[in-house]
């Protein structure tokens, strides 16, 4: 049975129950057929057939009352980020970055109006974090994600935000969109974007966009860190410098991958 999604696409139902159940194991880190009834609205019969196929084809694995994702989503994971010319152009830029400041580095790039971690190379002064490799992100909450938005056509950012919205996050984060034109705005000024508090409270960044020759935005390079350390050492030191040097040297790997 094929239904139409808000895009004016076809979808099929079977195959959206599916993708349902398989968010609500990965939020879930595991769970059993009544919880992800509860977290699917789908009937108790219908989660089970999908298990029960969803594990035939190796997808989950069952132990006890309980189902999880199976390691074969390794192999899909490895395959798109390897698979992404950005995540190797980076590779070695932010691990030297992240050596130099001794802070948490993220390169992200974007797909279908959200932002993703493609990598991360830790400091030896970074904090305990949940973004990882492969965390989504809306783009208007980070500084990573206003550095790209900063560099789309306004029709485009227009778009996002009619897809996405402008959650917040904490009080902090902007849920205004004419503040957010006027911040990207600034951002293209400045060449740089930060999130003071917008996403996590206490935590600050900067990011710098990763662009081609011709302004396609690839993503973008972000230094991360507690709100006290992080904005004395953009303000003490050249971070923004540092920064810039490093989103041009993945740029120029870019152009040679």
């Amino acid at each position: 049975m094929a239904t139409t999604d808000t895009n004016g696409g076809s979808r099929v139902a079977a195959v959206v129950k599916t993708l349902d159940i398989l968010e609500a194991l990965w939020q879930a880190g595991g769970a059993g057929v009544t919880e992800l009834t509860e977290r699917t609205d789908l009937a108790k019969s219908t989660v089970h057939a999908h298990l029960t196929t969803l594990r035939s084809k190796g997808y989950v694995v069952q132990e006890g009352d309980e189902y999880r994702l199976s390691l074969r989503f390794l192999s899909f994971g490895e395959h798109v980020k390897h698979a992404e010319p950005l995540y190797a152009a980076s590779e070695t830029p932010i691990d030297e970055l992240s050596t130099e400041v001794g802070q948490r580095v993220l390169c992200s790039t974007h797909q279908n109006g959200l932002g993703t971690v493609l990598n991360v190379s830790e400091g030896s002064r970074s904090f305990t974090s949940d973004i990882d490799i492969g965390t989504h992100v809306y783009l208007h909450s980070s500084a990573g994600g206003k550095a790209m938005l900063a560099h789309f056509p306004d029709e485009r950012v227009d778009e996002i935000i009619d897809q996405w919205g402008l959650p917040a996050f904490t009080e902090k984060t902007i849920t205004d969109r004419e503040e957010l034109f006027d911040v990207l705005a600034a951002v293209r000024e400045e060449g740089v974007a930060y999130n003071r508090g917008e996403y996590l409270p206490g935590i600050s960044a900067i990011g710098a966009p990763i662009l081609d020759n011709d302004g396609t935005v690839y993503g973008a390079v972000t230094v991360t860190g507690p709100e006290h350390r992080l904005e004395n050492e953009w303000e003490e030191n050249d971070l923004r410098t540092q920064l810039l040097s490093t989103a041009n040297t993945i740029e120029v790997n870019m152009m040679f991958s």
